[in-house]
């Protein structure tokens, strides 16, 4: 005869919140209703759970397991699912009466699922706004009348989801498979998505001309890609040809600038909204009080740069260089004096600054509600009058 099975652990109400679980086993837990709010569950064992209205805010359940759990109602505000395990989960509503005050609805709002696999899950009605998750896999998932508003889906795997009836409205899906994906009665006003006539996806009922796509270097207006030339020209020639780009204010958003070169441009107010910016150099730019919210600049070097009062709000910043900039003073003697990144009242909300050097940076009342700063080099950074006791550190 077999073990008989151990009585399933119940924390059903219990609070478990701030704690550092790393890898704890909690497989086939009841935890109903249980507080994991900010607690550290990163390579967590807890699938084939019952979790069903449980509190995970802000909490880093990144590489977890949470395979076939019933996350029914679950409130994951914020919450940190970078690689896990969501397979056959359980997302939907979670009703306790019919006609009940409170929102029955699986909260993901402002959650990270980069890479996550939740193939086959169900988040119909999910709360999904600002989510970023890209590269994700959500193949064969249910999302009926899902809220997408915003969502970060590109380059993920949609391919036989069903979106009918959701608000995907302002969603970027650019780079994403949708073959066979249901977007019956869906919302894709202001959404971004490659060419849907290149796409396998049902689209019935649905005006795509409200979508937008990636706009391409060669695409943005002459007078635009003749100051990125002349730039380029001034770049190389060490300051002796072409012209230090200005774009003060220009509306640059949804431009795909990847490995684009603006050391020492000015960028000051520029829209860089949605802007692919990754492996970009910006050495000494000036980036004060620029929209570049929900931007890519994975890898980027921004050492020096001044970025006070910009918008970075749920901007991918990870691996990038925010470290101080070595400026050398020529003449007998030769010296050199270090140059600080300035972020100095920026809104970094929910932006990803995962593994990002920010030696030395000023962030000085800078608002980091949400920010992943998880394995990120802070030596020496300015974070007074900051929030960071607000973002994610583990």
């Amino acid at each position: 005869m077999g073990k008989p099975e151990g009585i399933r652990a119940d924390l059903s109400g219990a609070d478990i919140s701030g704690l550092d679980l790393n890898s704890v086993n909690l497989q086939k837990i009841i935890g109903a209703a249980a507080n994991f709010n900010r607690s550290i569950l990163s390579n967590a064992d807890i699938s084939n759970a019952d979790l069903f209205r449980a509190d995970f805010q802000f909490c880093n359940l990144s590489r977890a397991n949470l395979e076939r759990s019933d996350l029914k109602g679950a409130n994951l505000h914020g919450a940190k699912l970078t690689d896990a395990n969501l397979m056959d989960a359980d997302l939907r509503a979670g009703k306790f009466l019919e006609n009940e005050s409170t929102d029955p609805r699986t909260d993901l709002t402002f959650a990270r699922l980069d890479g996550a696999k939740l193939n086959n899950a169900n988040l119909s009605e999910a709360k999904m706004g600002s989510m970023s998750a890209k590269g994700a896999n959500f193949s064969n998932v249910e999302m009926i009348e899902a809220d997408l508003q915003e969502a970060n889906l590109a380059d993920a795997d949609l391919s036989d989801a069903d979106f009918s009836g959701a608000n995907l409205a302002g969603a970027n899906l650019s780079g994403a498979n949708l073959a066979n994906a249901i977007f019956e009665g869906a919302d894709l006003s202001g959404a971004q998505v490659d060419d849907p006539d290149q796409m396998a996806a049902h689209f019935s009922g649905i005006n795509l001309d409200d979508t937008v796509q990636r706009r391409k270097l060669e695409d943005l207006p002459a007078d635009i890609q003749a100051i990125l030339k002349d730039h380029e020209e001034w770049i190389n020639s060490n300051g002796q040809q072409g012209h230090r780009a200005d774009l003060h204010g220009l509306d640059l958003h949804n431009a795909d600038f990847k490995r684009l070169n603006f050391n020492g441009a000015n960028l000051s107010r520029a829209n860089l909204s949605g802007a692919i910016l990754s492996y970009c150099h910006f050495l000494l730019t000036d980036l004060s009080g620029a929209d570049i919210s929900n931007a890519d600049l994975f890898m980027a070097d921004l050492m020096g740069a001044n970025l006070k009062g910009a918008n970075l709000q749920r901007a991918s910043l990870r691996r990038a260089n925010l470290g101080p900039a070595t400026i050398w003073q020529p003449g007998d003697g030769e010296t050199s004096r270090m140059w600080a990144v300035n972020l100095e009242e920026a809104n970094l909300r929910y932006a990803d600054l995962s593994y990002a050097n920010l030696k030395e940076a000023n962030l000085n009342g800078a608002d980091l509600v949400g920010a992943d700063l998880s394995e990120a080099d802070m030596e020496a950074a300015d974070t007074e009058s900051s929030n960071i006791d607000q973002a994610i550190t583990d």
